[in-house]
């Protein structure tokens, strides 16, 4: 493979663009096993990709990941951001259910969704999301059922539930007779 030198620093979507070179995107996606639409979104920088995902660009150009990853520049996003009051205003998806998004920005520059949803006695909300998305729930107050077409899940306060095919149709329901709280992260982000 031809060895290309960098003057500047670049996203990893032109960097990607620059080792395939001339072929074209989707004979390469084909060639990653990877979906077009993914390899499109992250050489146009609106996706960034997960590790598994670079791992198979990697084998397609025959590369190591640091070779990928040299000269690409991190977005200019700090490690760690304090957030002490959400700024988004709740959203409410009935008088029965209302999320807080604990993060600012949230679809500039996050890789996973933090919320506090809060459900009264008998609240429900039901999701379904795309593939390859995950989710994990907490339970600070309340008490939750968790159901999908096959199984069922009863959570107490301190207990979770790590989802790890979000795609799969899910419902949470308050059954207890208070408010319940829970505490969720879906990764990646979808709003």
């Amino acid at each position: 493979m031809e060895t290309i030198y960098y003057n500047s620093l670049m996203n990893l979507g032109q960097r990607i663009k620059e080792l395939r070179g001339p072929l074209r995107q989707q004979e390469f996606a084909k060639r990653c096993r990877i979906d077009a639409s993914t390899i499109n979104k992250i050489e146009k920088g609106t996706l960034i990709g997960t590790l598994d995902i670079h791992i198979k660009i990697c084998q397609a150009l025959g590369i190591s990941l640091s070779t990928l990853y040299k000269n690409v520049y991190e977005e200019k996003i700090n490690p760690f951001e304090s957030i002490s009051q959400p700024e988004e205003k709740p959203l409410t998806y009935n008088k029965q259910v209302v999320r807080h998004i604990l993060a600012k920005d949230i679809l500039f520059n996050k890789k996973m969704l933090p919320e506090i949803l809060m459900l009264e006695s008998g609240g429900l909300v039901e999701d379904k999301l795309h593939p390859d998305s995950q989710k994990f729930i907490f339970v600070l107050e309340g008490k939750i059922a968790i159901e999908t077409k096959k199984d069922k899940y009863t959570l107490n306060p301190d207990q979770s539930l790590y989802i790890t095919d979000a795609s799969i149709e899910h419902s949470l329901r308050n059954i207890g007779s208070t408010t319940a709280k829970l505490l969720t992260v879906t990764h990646p982000v979808i709003l």
